[in-house]
C-alpha cells in the first residue's frame, strides 16, 4: 500500500507519495478542483492501493468525492491534531504533504474527522448558511442602533425594539434627518431581505428533515425545537460513532478540563474544543428548557437548580444543564425512545 499526502489550497494543492517503507515515490502540485484531484487519485492508485490523507478545510467536502470517486480511501483529519506537522521547523506546503503521508504510513494519524453524506450533509450546509444569514442580520440591526445612537435617538435591549423604532421613523418622517431616514431605509431593507432569506432556508429544513424519525423524536425534549434538533441531528450525523454519551458530550466540547502533575487531579472549565456549533445550540436548548413557562421541564429545572445550588453560578449550571440534556438526546437517539423524565433520570452517562 502506499501512501497519499494532500495539503490543500483554494487555487492548487500539493502532494506527496509514500510507499510502505516511508520512502518518497512522487510528488507534485495540482490544481484543487474536482477533475484533476480525481483524476491524480486514478493515477497514482492504477497499479497499487492508496491510502490517502488531508486537513479538514472549506474544501473538504470536493477533496473527499473526488479522491472517494476514483476508488481511493481518504481520511480527513483535524489540523491542530496532526502533531508532527505542528512541531516541523520547516512550514512548507511540501512538507506539510510529507507529513500528512508520514502520518499515514507510520499509523501515527489521530482519529479521522468525520466526513457525512447525503441529508446530513445538506442539513449541515443549510445550518450553515442560515447561521450566516442571522449574522449579517444582526449587524445591520447594529447598525440601525448605531445611526439612532449617533442622532440621539435610544432604543430599549432587544432587536424587535430596534424595528419598531425603525419603522415608527420611516413611517412618521417628519422633522427627521435625511440621512438619517436614508441609513434606516437601508438597514430596515437589509434586514428584510435577510429575514426573507432566512425563512426560506427554515421551510428547506422542514421539508429535509419532515420524515427524521430522530428528530421528532429529540423534539419531545423540553427546550428542543425544530432548530436545536435539526441541529443535533447534523452535528452527530450518526450516532455508533460514540460509544456513549460522555464521548458525545466531549465532541462538543462540553466536558470539564483536568490537571494533574504528581498530585491530585484539579477538574477546569470546560474544553469548549470539537463541535462549537453543537455546544452553542445546546447551551440555547438549556436557556430554553430553565424559563418556568417550558412544559414537561420539571425535572430539567430541578437538576439546573441542584447544580446552581452545589456551584453557586448559573451559568456553570446551565453548562452543566446542556451536557445532561445531550446526554439524554443520546440515549434517546441511540434507543428509538422518547423522553421520558423517570427514565432519564440515572441513564445519562
Amino acid at each position: 500500500m502506499n501512501y497519499l499526502g494532500i495539503d490543500v489550497h483554494s487555487a492548487a494543492s500539493v502532494w506527496c507519495l509514500l510507499d510502505e517503507s516511508g520512502e518518497q515515490v512522487e510528488r507534485g502540485r495540482t490544481p484543487t478542483t474536482y477533475p484533476a484531484l480525481r483524476e491524480l487519485a486514478s493515477r497514482l492508485g492504477d497499479d497499487t492501493e492508496i491510502l490517502a490523507g488531508h486537513e479538514v478545510g472549506s474544501q473538504v467536502y470536493l477533496v473527499h468525492d473526488a479522491v472517494s470517486a476514483a476508488g481511493v480511501t481518504i481520511q480527513a483529519f483535524n489540523a491542530n491534531h496532526l502533531r508532527m506537522i505542528a512541531a516541523s521547523r520547516k512550514k512548507t506546503d511540501k512538507h506539510d504533504a510529507y507529513w500528512i503521508a508520514r502520518a499515514l504510513q507510520t499509523g501515527m494519524t489521530p482519529h479521522p474527522v468525520y466526513i457525512p453524506s447525503g441529508r446530513v450533509r445538506e442539513l449541515r450546509r443549510l445550518l450553515a448558511r442560515r447561521r450566516m444569514v442571522m449574522r449579517d442580520r444582526k449587524r445591520w440591526q447594529y447598525r440601525a442602533r448605531a445611526f439612532l445612537r449617533s442622532y440621539g435617538v435610544l432604543v430599549s435591549p432587544g432587536n424587535s425594539r430596534i424595528r419598531q423604532k425603525v419603522d415608527e421613523i420611516l413611517e412618521t418622517p417628519d422633522g427627521t434627518d435625511t440621512e438619517l431616514l436614508d441609513s434606516l431605509g437601508l438597514c430596515e431593507r437589509s434586514i428584510s431581505l435577510f429575514a426573507e432569506e432566512c425563512t426560506d432556508i427554515d421551510v428547506k429544513i422542514a421539508t429535509l428533515t419532515k420524515d427524521i424519525d430522530v428528530i421528532r423524536r429529540l423534539r419531545t425534549i423540553p427546550g428542543v425545537g425544530e432548530l436545536v434538533s435539526a441541529n443535533i441531528y447534523a452535528a452527530v450525523g450518526d450516532i455508533t460513532r460514540f460509544p456513549n454519551a460522555r464521548k458525545l458530550a466531549a465532541y462538543a466540547g462540553l466536558v470539564p478540563t483536568v490537571s494533574q502533575s504528581g498530585g491530585p487531579a484539579r477538574i477546569g472549565h470546560i474544553t469548549k474544543e470539537g463541535a462549537g456549533e453543537l455546544r452553542a445550540i445546546m447551551t440555547q436548548a438549556a436557556h430554553i428548557a430553565s424559563f418556568p413557562r417550558t412544559k414537561n421541564a420539571d425535572e430539567l429545572r430541578a437538576y439546573l437548580e441542584r447544580i446552581r445550588g452545589n456551584r453557586g453560578r448559573k451559568k456553570i449550571a446551565l453548562t452543566a444543564l446542556a451536557r445532561y440534556m445531550l446526554s439524554i438526546a443520546y440515549h434517546i437517539w441511540r434507543d428509538g425512545t422518547e423522553y421520558d423524565p423517570k427514565r432519564m433520570r440515572c441513564n445519562t452517562h
